[in-house]
């Protein structure tokens, strides 16, 4: 009765922010009842990126420490004012998914998800998988990255959707991290009807020595296309990848 009745007072405060913010600002927080704190909000009208990372910043209600470090903001803002990627702060953007210590999720105004991160959201830098959320564009600015990825719905999700994400996982060589039997928030469902993992950082080489016989591998079969093209002998080949390899 007491969680009830606290919960009932949250949401009771909710309700008054909003009211109050809605005056001025625009803005729609968003309640998340599991973890019992706000998480999110929600634009009446689409504001570009930089704006929503510095509201991020500056809304007390978004608690830090709980749904992440607004530190790591500040630097994504700092990053992402390059010339080559700056841009991407111009892309338009109606709600805030969410975010965690090192990565922020926003929606855009057509439709598809924004997200920073604090580093390669990959893993030991894995390639992009076949169970992995489609990823329409990606770059980085120093330890900034950002992914334009498909929006998947992710709402009631059966809960052997995941041990299915998880099977596929596995079948491609991986492990599965982090990611257990009622996970449903870590998988979503496409248009086309596919079922993804929406965290890459579930997914993991199995060990170190795995990543580098997969970068390698990955390396041999670029490289040797071109010197097939050149008709060199397979000795050739191996000692000029290696002279490649090397000098990385």
């Amino acid at each position: 009765m007491e969680i009830k009745r606290n919960l009932h007072i949250q949401k009771k405060h909710l309700d008054n922010i909003n009211r109050t913010k809605n005056k001025s600002k625009s803005i729609n927080f968003v309640y998340n009842s599991e973890v019992r704190c706000i998480t999110g909000f929600e634009y009446r009208r689409p504001v570009k990126l930089k704006k929503a990372l510095y509201d991020v910043i500056s809304q007390k209600e978004l608690k830090e420490g709980i749904v992440g470090e607004k530190v790591t903001i500040q630097r994504f803002l700092k990053d992402l004012q390059e010339k080559q990627v700056q841009k991407i702060l111009e892309r338009k953007v109606v709600s805030l998914r969410g975010y965690g210590s090192s990565a922020v999720a926003f929606e855009t105004a057509d439709g598809k998800i924004i997200k920073l991160t604090d580093g390669n959201h990959f893993p030991l830098n894995r390639p992009h998988a076949i169970f992995d959320v489609p990823v329409f564009k990606r770059g980085n600015s120093g330890r900034t990255y950002f992914y334009i990825e498909e929006k998947l719905y992710q709402h009631n999700m059966p809960v052997y959707w995941v041990d299915t994400v998880k099977d596929m996982i596995k079948s491609d060589g991986y492990r599965a991290v982090d990611i257990f039997d009622c996970d449903t928030h870590q998988i979503g469902i496409s248009q086309n009807g596919r079922v993804y993992l929406v965290d890459p950082e579930c997914a993991r080489y199995k060990t170190p020595v795995h990543a580098l016989i997969d970068k390698a591998q990955r390396a041999l079969k670029n490289y040797i296309k071109p010197c097939a093209y050149r008709k060199k002998s397979a000795t050739e080949t191996l000692i000029e990848f290696l002279r490649t390899i090397l000098k990385k």
